[in-house]
């Protein structure tokens, strides 16, 4: 015990050095630099030197789930660790952080690739918050010639539009070589699972991206917490992927990815590769992934997962353990009972859920993860494994691809897309100012080479230079499709009807706004059509008025269609689009100018929008 002792007395003393270091910080604001992370110490430095001098008179074992996790537990597990309880019983603060972004080579799956890094690590780092916080991100491109933007993915960004990383609206890209701060504040009553990340070109699907997650106050903490970034993933650089989708000869066929990664890791079967795809592969094996937690399956865990995958929805199932779905996209508040599977979330979606080993053979317990196929039609990929299985603890299940899903029963498989709110006193008490309509579709035009072009209502998008806050609308050229709602009425609201007229889904977000999802439907088969127009007929499906879900991006079932409740009582320019990447890179993007009514030909430009524009 001496050594060990001696050890954890000298780690701890130079602990006690670090927060001497750091001590002038103020309690009001702390700043996060590339390779370091800071924060005030509630106990004085000299209980902590009494501490680490009598540290070798006990036996101490820190516990794995602790809110404050060893400096390397990230290298023990694969989710990342979330420490809610450093941020829920302080007061607001202003977190400031150095990102520097670059291009390297990795392999997160055992296939050599060039993706992109912030301050050297993909993913990119987790922002944790609370409610109220100032946001500082001091962002250096220091690639070599690539523009970038980044997203606040969930966050309304009220007061704070120009700051919403969206190029061609708010933005103009961040040039190679130069730097932007983002400086943005969270809303006093936002909280939940967000994202970040890149909405210049396809960026995001080359590892662009990171987690956002903000913690309400006060908030009763029952349980250990932890992030899933899940998605697809694509040996191919992104911009090769969409150049080929982008082309005639892909026939609008959606490119189908090669993996799936969690937390910037999987397994790729290297025997799978294709000759027409040469890759550098090394093949990994089980025990090469990481549990996706430390520690005993004791108490039930909170896991934060989000689709941060480019084409793929995801279905979620689990051996030895039970997945409860409590909340959806900002942490609106969700009714479900306890299931062994989810269903499908897509790019762009969040979901927590509360994981139970209870009364289960848990160390060998496993996450398993299906790619939805309804996108993959077209041209199927045979190098693709759709099914990847990530063990939940150690020396248990090994992870891997051969590894079948469970065989689930009806009353024990869940459906995202039926899920309602947490509660019945519906907020939803008038109808609708007015109801917008919306037709989403890719079409192959012979006055365009018959190149898939996606459409919102018969306009296919281009970002525009200088973006559109800088821009009266007299300006805006006819790539731009966004309508006009206005915001005199701060409690009123309209309806957005979305019909998706193609044979996939599209998952639609909506910046700066969440709504209520009152109606969803899908044809069945593929041979009829679901969609709704409320001033030619009745809709297919019921509305929900009583528990309807809250989000902020929603899939739009493929010949069928949505309708949402929209508060229009965010002004400011907000881009509305596919989380597909390569829909959105050819034209299926939309939006909202919400604004005073006195104002709709948006005199009041933002200047400042246009600074980056070269």
């Amino acid at each position: 015990m001496g050594e060990r002792g001696d050890e954890q007395s000298q780690r701890l003393l130079k602990e006690v050095e670090t927060a001497k270091s750091h001590s002038s910080i103020e309690d009001d604001e702390y700043r996060i630099r590339p390779s370091s992370r800071t924060s005030p110490w509630a106990i004085p430095g000299f209980l902590l030197v009494m501490l680490a001098l009598l540290l070798p008179l006990f036996k101490y074992e820190s516990h794995p789930f602790s809110s404050s996790n060893p400096p390397d537990v990230r290298e023990l597990q694969l989710a990342i660790p979330l420490h809610p309880k450093e941020h829920t019983r302080r007061n607001r603060r202003t977190l400031s952080f150095d990102w520097n972004v670059t291009l390297g080579d990795s392999s997160p799956d055992g296939v050599k690739k060039i993706v992109y890094l912030v301050n050297g690590a993909f993913p990119g780092p987790t922002i944790e918050a609370r409610s109220g916080d100032r946001i500082i991100v001091h962002v250096h491109n220091n690639l070599d010639s690539e523009g970038l933007a980044i997203h606040w993915h969930g966050l309304r960004m009220r007061g704070f539009n120009a700051m919403d990383g969206a190029i061609g609206f708010t933005q103009c890209p961040i040039a190679a070589g130069t730097g932007f701060v983002y400086d943005f504040k969270i809303g006093d009553d936002e909280h939940g699972t967000f994202w970040w990340h890149s909405h210049s070109h396809v960026q995001r699907a080359d590892g662009l991206y990171g987690g956002l997650v903000v913690y309400p106050p006060d908030a009763d903490l029952e349980r250990s917490e932890a992030l899933l970034l899940v998605g697809d993933w694509f040996h191919q650089r992104q911009r090769d992927v969409l150049k080929w989708y982008a082309d005639y000869g892909s026939l609008g066929n959606e490119p189908v990815p090669d993996s799936v990664l969690v937390n910037g890791r999987g397994r790729y079967n290297c025997s799978m590769a294709v000759p027409a795809r040469p890759i550098a592969c090394e093949q990994l094996i089980g025990s090469d992934v990481l549990p996706l937690l430390f520690g005993e399956p004791t108490d039930a865990t909170k896991l934060r997962i989000v689709n941060t995958g480019s084409v793929a929805g995801i279905s979620l199932s689990a051996d030895g353990a039970t997945l409860q779905p409590i909340a959806v996209d900002g942490g609106f508040a969700v009714r479900a009972d306890p299931q062994k599977s989810l269903g499908v979330l897509y790019p762009g979606e969040r979901v927590d859920v509360v994981v139970d080993w209870a009364g289960q053979d848990a160390k060998k317990s496993l996450l398993h993860i299906v790619l939805d196929d309804e996108n993959f039609r077209g041209m199927p990929n045979p190098a693709l494994a759709p099914h990847h299985a990530f063990a939940f603890f150690p020396n248990g299940s090994e992870s891997g691809q051969e590894i079948h899903p469970p065989v689930v029963t009806a009353d024990k498989q869940g459906n995202l897309g039926n899920i309602v709110g947490a509660t019945h006193s519906s907020p939803l008490t008038r109808p609708a100012r007015e109801t917008m309509v919306i037709y989403l579709k890719t079409q192959l035009l012979s006055r365009f080479q018959n190149r898939p072009l996606g459409f919102v209502n018969n306009t296919s998008w281009r970002p525009q230079t200088p973006p559109l806050l800088a821009l009266a609308t007299e300006f805006w050229n006819d790539h731009q499709f966004v309508p006009f709602v206005s915001s005199d009425n701060m409690s009123s609201e309209i309806d957005i009807v979305i019909n998706n007229l193609d044979d996939g889904s599209h998952p639609m977000h909506l910046h700066g706004h969440s709504f209520y999802v009152l109606s969803s439907y899908r044809a069945e088969g593929r041979s009829g059509w679901g969609s709704y127009n409320p001033y030619e007929g009745e809709p297919l499906a019921p509305f929900n008025m009583v528990n309807p879900v809250k989000k902020d991006t929603v899939s739009v079932p493929r010949r069928g269609y949505v309708v949402m409740r929209v508060k229009t009582d965010n002004p400011g320019l907000w881009m509305m689009h596919c989380h597909m990447l390569v829909h959105m890179g050819t034209g299926m993007v939309t939006g909202l100018h919400v604004g005073r009514s006195d104002d709709k030909d948006h005199l009041d430009v933002d200047d400042s929008a246009a600074n980056l524009c070269v």
